[in-house]
């Protein structure tokens, strides 16, 4: 069998919350492409949409309606979660070893 690597493994739930609010999901996507172009770091854009996806659903949700206390909760739980699982990441990122997101392809010597 196949190995399964990089975000197959982990499983994206941008798909879920794009189900569950589109707008926000879509924002938290922009804010994921924003930081990326900016600072070049994906794991930092990672943390940021992660970080604001409860704040964007519950804002966006619908006018003048809040979304279910359960969807709150489960949005915040996975929010976290992407958060802590994202701490190698982040301790990187403090220190400065974190690598930057780059288009070209480092070529390997022999």
């Amino acid at each position: 069998m196949a190995e399964v690597q990089g975000w197959q493994r982990r499983g994206h739930c941008s798909w879920r919350f794009l189900a569950l609010c589109p707008l926000a999901a879509v924002s938290a996507l922009l804010l994921f492409l924003l930081c990326v172009a900016y600072w070049r770091y994906v794991s930092l854009g990672s943390i940021a949409a992660a970080a604001a996806m409860p704040l964007l659903i519950y804002f966006l949700w619908a006018p003048r309606r809040a979304p279910p206390i359960i969807v709150n909760v489960g949005t915040l739980a996975i929010a976290l979660l992407v958060i802590y699982k994202h701490d190698a990441n982040f301790q990187r990122l403090v220190e400065g070893t974190e690598p930057r997101f780059s288009f070209s392809k480092k070529k390997e010597t022999d």
